[in-house]
């Protein structure tokens, strides 16, 4: 036993200096206070022999020493198992404060097709022809997916998950697809093509790690689930935004939605050229941020002239719409853009033309706001004239009375002169 003891201590000290990391001199010190066998089978020895020397009741009592020793060296070995314990768990949990705790992974490596009703095809990256999508397989990033409509399943059901709660959804015909993402890349990007796909996202996903892409904008930083719809038309394209739970952003050109909420939903017209685009309000109200243009603001604080943004908060509710009109120059990169807002009635109420990144050229609000300001306007502009009219006309007519009454005086002084001049011949 008390070799089984040694043998214990020594494994505890070795365990000591593997968790701790410590110098060779303390592991030369720890293996120095264990006991090596030769030690304890001499102390074995000397025991016997005082033992055997003993008479019966002094064997008696060293059996029962021995059997003390026993205990001891029992309680000995599972103390020295627990401090073994307890540097194999210091060694698993580490030093406090050094360990990262491991980041939420919300995606799988590549998406896959979970659920199939019907026939749906796709189309790899690189390659020339749609394949059959299989049920359950793994498909890389860069890849599109589209339903096909058949006379047994006219209205197929596709289901792709990326991973945990995020996936995307087809009830009918429609197409979108994947954006190839660098590796290790944490973003992921689907392309609207059209029809109308449902996407359903976590409540917790954090910002920037899932966008949905169109050609006038994009949907960023979605939680809950949303509905896409998009299609082609002649001179470019529409797209329907509707946010079902949760909430969702919108940003394209000139133009940002910071926030729609549920039941919150926008029509968005874009030109083929990107030079218009069209935010009308079909269902909630919510706020458009537009642009307007650069401006110089003065710090009352420091007296500096301080360049930034401007923009202005327009809301959006049902049969309310948003104009902007875009022109390229023909030398140079910066365009040339015009914002316009229309309330239900269809009436202006706000307009402005700037050129992108210049304050030279900003007209800031142009014009009226309303039509009955206008019709203001056009009414004090009406008097204006008539009022110089009148002043004209006041001015012809005084003119032939005052050429009269020159003459007379004319006349008058030269009577007096002549008289003037008889007077002095008399004299």
């Amino acid at each position: 036993m008390k070799k089984l003891s040694s043998l214990f201590s020594i494994v505890a000290a070795m365990a000591l200096f593997c968790a701790q990391a410590d110098d060779d001199d303390d592991l030369m010190a720890a293996l120095d206070d264990s006991p090596s066998p030769t030690q304890a089978d001499a102390a074995s020895n000397e025991g016997g022999s005082d033992e055997g020397g003993s008479d019966e009741g002094g064997s008696d009592e060293g059996g029962s020493d021995e059997g003390g020793s026993d205990e001891s060296s029992s309680d000995e070995s599972s103390a020295g198992s627990g401090e073994v314990a307890g540097e194999e768990q210091n060694i698993d949990v580490g030093i406090p404060g050094l360990q990262k705790k491991p980041k939420e992974k919300f995606y799988h490596t590549l998406p896959y097709c979970r659920r199939l009703e019907g026939k749906a095809e796709v189309l790899r990256p690189g390659a020339s022809r749609w394949t059959e999508i299989q049920e359950g397989k793994y498909y890389a990033l860069g890849t599109l997916y589209r339903t096909v409509p058949t006379v047994t399943e006219p209205k197929p059901f596709l289901r792709v998950d990326f991973g945990g709660e995020i996936r995307v959804e087809i009830k009918g015909e429609a197409t979108f697809g994947t954006r190839a993402q660098p590796l290790g890349g944490t973003t992921r990007t689907i392309t609207l093509i059209s029809g109308t796909i449902t996407v359903k996202l976590p409540r917790n996903l954090p910002e920037g790690l899932f966008i949905v892409s169109a050609p006038g904008f994009m949907s960023v930083n979605p939680q809950g689930d949303a509905k896409y719809t998009y299609r082609k038309t002649v001179d470019g394209d529409e797209a329907k935004v509707r946010c079902v739970t949760g909430r969702l952003c919108l940003k394209g050109m000139h133009f940002n939605i910071p926030e729609m909420k549920a039941a919150n939903e926008v029509r968005i017209v874009t030109s083929q050229d990107l030079l218009f685009t069209g935010l009308f309000g079909s269902r909630g109200d919510y706020i458009v941020r537009l642009d307007q243009g650069r401006i110089v603001r003065k710090d009352f604080e420091t007296g500096r002239d301080i360049e930034e943004e401007k923009t202005l908060d327009w809301k959006l509710s049902p049969e309310t719409a948003v104009r902007i009109h875009r022109q390229r120059p023909a030398l140079g990169e910066r365009i040339a853009v015009t914002t316009m807002t229309f309330d239900a009635t269809g009436e202006l109420k706000n307009r402005c033309a700037f050129t992108e990144h210049m304050i030279e050229v900003n007209s800031g609000e142009l014009g009226p706001t309303s039509k009955k300001d206008r019709e203001a306007i056009a009414k004090r502009a009406a008097e204006a004239t008539e009022t110089l009219a009148g002043d004209a006309t006041t001015t012809e007519e005084a003119e032939p009375e005052q050429a009269a009454n020159d003459e007379a005086s004319t006349e008058e002084a030269s009577s007096s002169g002549d008289s003037a001049a008889e007077d002095d011949f008399q004299f």
